[in-house]
């Protein structure tokens, strides 16, 4: 076997999303090659981490050496270019839809008719409405749940704040709805502010009382327990979107022991359970214990049947928030493979062209198989770590909390001395007041 230096390699690996630039931009030189393999941004729980490794590639990217810089490409299914890589190698996308995809092709729909509505509306047409392109008509809600819609192509940092403006308009839509009524499923909202978080640590106080009082309310015997029929009768002043079969599975979880009747520290869990946890146990069919009955999907996009059934207590969101995890394993056991074969792929067309270049240089001469060669080659590895951004935030938001927790703690010891001081010097006037009664003596 024969190899040469000038065919030889030099790799190194790193996170793109996260230590790619302080440990290897240095070595970036005029004829390196940097390949980055981007995670699907168009996915709601991959968006952040697509916009690192794009923000990791146009760093890397900038840099000059002698003139020029490295040559850097992505591979990716999201079929957007970075303005300052070279190229790009998109994969065809070969799942379904998610619902968070599917909910941007609606806003670009209606975001499409406005604008012709804006313009005048789309020129008359002898075709019947059903026969007209979506674009021409409005949407409706049979379109919005069955029909493939696709959304725009659209960079990381737009589809980051493409799902931020979902998330805000969410939230003030559940604002309203809670202005308007009281319901014990209290949803997790992500706090950006002390505002926030005092306000949710208010709400928690108010909502364990109220959670007691409904208790009380739904016991009409007044023994501590709820039978089935109490809870079923009672259940839909709480949250009338749910049909009595639906009901009836969310008391048959609470009564996992089968006593027939559950007291409140068992009432207080469903309660206290999310809101996607609810919906999991809603969408089950009946069951045996621990053994979960799986049906297959014929859905046009990944939720499809999730939204038609829930609740209407359940955003939209929420319901987009529960197929995270089934994107973040889509990423790590199958777009993270097909990037890498991909990549394995492109690199052997590289080598061959290599091979057949020196043979045809030197009429066979310096000819090799470089499928039978010892390669020239080093590779650097570095650990993988998830996204630095991420954990700051969380931290963050913790240690906001514990201090909002910790003053609320500190103002209510306080007000309870407060308060228990003036009651006993209440009880010591009025003790005062009876001895001065018994002695004839007057009491002001």
């Amino acid at each position: 076997a024969v190899s040469y230096s000038i065919a030889g390699l030099n790799v190194l690996s790193g996170n793109p999303a996260d230590h790619l630039v302080h440990r290897h931009t240095h070595r970036v030189v005029r004829g390196s090659l940097l390949i980055c393999g981007r995670p699907d941004g168009r996915l709601s729980a991959l968006t952040s981490l697509e916009q690192s490794v794009a923000l990791s590639v146009n760093q890397a990217s900038s840099i000059q050496s002698l003139g020029g810089t490295c040559e850097s490409l992505t591979i990716g299914h999201n079929p957007f270019v970075l303005p300052l890589s070279k190229g790009a190698i998109f994969l065809k996308r070969t799942r379904p839809m998610y619902l968070c995809e599917r909910l941007l092709g609606e806003l670009d729909f209606e975001a499409r008719v406005e604008q012709r509505r804006i313009r005048g509306g789309p020129r008359t047409s002898s075709r019947p409405p059903h026969l007209k392109p979506p674009s021409a008509r409005k949407i409706t809600k049979a379109d919005a749940i069955s029909s493939p819609l696709t959304a725009n192509s659209r960079s990381a940092a737009a589809l980051q704040g493409a799902y931020h403006n979902l998330q805000k308009e969410a939230n003030r839509g559940r604002q309203r709805r809670k202005s308007r009524s009281t319901s014990i499923a209290i949803e997790v909202v992500h706090q950006d502010t002390i505002e926030d978080v005092v306000a949710e640590a208010i709400d928690e106080r108010k909502r364990e009382a109220n959670i007691r009082n409904i208790f009380d309310e739904m016991d009409e015997n007044g023994d501590g327990f709820l039978s089935g029929d109490e809870f079923v009768r009672n259940y839909f002043l709480v949250d009338s979107s749910l049909n009595e079969e639906q009901v009836r599975k969310i008391f048959k979880e609470a009564d996992h022991d089968g006593a027939g009747s559950i007291d409140y520290d068992k009432f207080l869990r469903i309660a206290e359970m999310p809101q996607l946890q609810m919906l999991r146990i809603l969408q089950t069919i009946n069951r045996p214990r621990s053994l979960l009955q799986v049906e297959a999907s014929r859905e046009i996009y990944f939720g499809e049947n999730l939204r038609q059934n829930a609740p209407d207590s359940v955003g939209v969101l929420s319901l987009e928030r529960s197929q995270h995890f089934s994107m973040e394993l889509y990423e790590s056991r199958i777009a993270s493979m097909q990037r890498f074969v991909s990549m394995c792929v492109m690199f052997h067309e590289m080598g061959r062209r290599v091979e057949n270049f020196f043979s045809k240089l030197t009429f066979g001469l310096l000819g090799y198989r470089y499928d039978r060669t010892h390669s020239i080659l080093r590779v650097a590895s570095t650990a993988s770590p998830i996204s630095g951004a991420d954990v700051r935030e969380r931290v963050h938001l913790l240690r906001l909390s514990t201090k909002v927790k910790r003053s609320i703690e500190a103002i209510s010891f306080a007000w309870n001395n407060y308060k228990h001081k003036k009651q006993a010097e209440v009880k010591q006037v009025e003790h005062n007041c009876n001895t001065s009664s018994s002695s004839n003596l007057k009491c002001t």
